[in-house]
């Protein structure tokens, strides 16, 4: 194979592999702030895609593109019903 050939292949396969994080939400996105302290199911991919049992009765983080608002004994709360990559990972209470 000729050099160049070589290099150029590399060249491309460099630059498929540095897109491919921001390609699957794991860049610098507005998801990368959520965080979550009751998780709930996880896919077997990797990075694992889980949602978050975490209720809140104001709002859902601004980063969550889908909110679920639920009323329950006449209370609201809401859920963030997406599926993000390592979602579980970082939890939202400091640890004492």
């Amino acid at each position: 194979m000729r050099p160049q050939v070589l290099l150029a292949t590399l060249a491309v396969v460099v630059i498929l592999a540095a897109a491919l994080p921001l390609a699957h939400g794991q860049g610098a996105t507005p998801s990368a702030s959520l965080c979550c302290d009751n998780c709930g199911t996880c896919t077997r991919s990797i990075p694992p895609r889980c949602t978050c049992m975490d209720t809140s009765p104001s709002s859902c983080n601004p980063a969550c593109k889908t909110c679920d608002k639920s009323t329950v004994a006449g209370r609201d709360s809401f859920q963030c019903k997406d599926r993000v990559a390592n979602f579980c990972q970082r939890s939202c209470t400091k640890a004492a």
